[in-house]
């Protein structure tokens, strides 16, 4: 009678184990599988929509939204932004391309922060948005 008593105290244990092994490898699961999301709406609410001209003001690593056109390619990544209050260097990686097709007459909004290097300023571009000509 212990022995059976014993036997069933070995297998409940096991059991017990099993769904707790089950449990904590579900939630390494969930933990490992989590998937990378990037928000795709307006930045408008957590970004201020500026211009150029302000832009050269504001601080390193402050976020913002300009809207204008890029008029030109500087070097690698960088190109050359415009809108009616001046022109400032930004730097768009391939990735943010998304391979939209962008002529000097083509609106845009870009979402992005300020960069201030060795003594320039220029806008590391997060999100590109086409508005289309003229915008």
């Amino acid at each position: 009678m212990q022995y059976q008593q014993g036997l069933f105290r070995v297998i409940n244990f096991y059991q017990e184990s099993r769904m707790n092994k089950g449990v904590v490898i579900a939630m390494f699961w969930l933990a490992a599988n989590t998937g990378y999301a990037e928000y795709v709406g307006s930045a408008e609410e957590n970004s201020p929509r500026i211009t150029v001209a302000e832009a050269k003001l504001m601080r390193d690593d402050s976020r913002l939204s300009l809207d204008g056109f890029i008029t030109g390619h500087l070097r690698g990544d960088h190109y050359l932004f415009r809108d009616d209050s001046g022109e400032i260097d930004i730097e768009i990686e391939k990735s943010v391309w998304r391979q939209q097709a962008v002529g000097p007459d083509t609106g845009v909004r870009i979402d992005g922060e300020v960069e201030h290097e060795s003594g320039s300023v220029y806008i590391d571009v997060h999100r590109l948005e086409v508005a289309g000509p003229g915008r």
